[in-house]
C-alpha cells in the first residue's frame, strides 16, 4: 500500500445508527486510497467497535445533544483511531485495568487466548466477560491505549494498515 496522510475528525450524535454508518464510511474512505482491502477492513472494524464501547458505556447525561468526538489519521502505514466520550468512574475504571492486563502479554493473540481460556473457566452466569477490548485489540491487530481526564475518556487504537 502506498504511503498516507489523512485525517478525519467530527464530533459524532450518539446513536446507534451512527455505528455503521461511520463504519461503512471509513471503510470506504480507506478504500478509495489504498488497495489493501483487509487493512481498510481492520480499520473500519477498530473504529465501529471503539464507537460502539463509547455509546454503550458512555456517561450520556439525556436530551438532544449526545456527543462523542470520533478522529481517524494516518500516516505512512501507521493508522490511528480515538474515540473521546464522558464516562463514570466505574467504567473508566475497567477500560484501564483491562488494558494494563493486556500489556502483561507480547502480543494480542495471547491475551485474546488467555481472556478466552479465562471466560471459559469462570462460571458467569451471563454476565459480562470484559472481552470487547481484548477483541477489537485482536481482531484489528492493534495497541490499545486509554486516559481519563475531567470525566473524558479517550481510548486509541494505533494500527499498521
Amino acid at each position: 500500500m502506498a504511503s498516507f496522510d489523512f485525517t478525519i475528525d467530527l464530533p459524532i450524535r450518539g446513536e446507534w445508527e451512527n455505528v455503521d454508518r461511520l463504519r461503512i464510511s471509513i471503510q470506504n474512505c480507506c478504500a478509495a486510497m489504498f488497495s489493501d482491502v483487509e487493512g481498510c477492513h481492520s480499520l473500519a472494524m477498530v473504529t465501529g467497535e471503539l464507537i460502539e464501547n463509547a455509546i454503550k458505556y458512555g456517561a450520556w447525561t439525556g436530551g438532544d445533544d449526545r456527543r462523542f468526538h470520533l478522529r481517524v489519521w494516518g500516516q505512512d502505514r501507521q493508522a490511528h483511531v480515538s474515540v473521546e466520550n464522558p464516562v463514570g468512574d466505574d467504567h473508566a475504571e475497567e477500560v484501564m485495568k483491562t488494558l494494563g492486563w493486556m500489556q502483561r502479554f507480547a502480543t494480542p493473540i495471547d491475551a485474546y487466548r488467555a481472556k478466552l481460556l479465562e471466560i471459559a473457566a469462570a462460571d458467569r452466569g451471563g454476565g459480562d466477560s470484559k472481552l470487547g477490548l481484548v477483541r477489537i485489540a485482536y481482531e484489528g491487530n492493534c495497541t490499545l491505549t486509554a486516559e481519563l481526564a475531567r470525566g473524558v475518556l479517550r481510548v486509541q487504537a494505533e494500527l499498521t494498515v
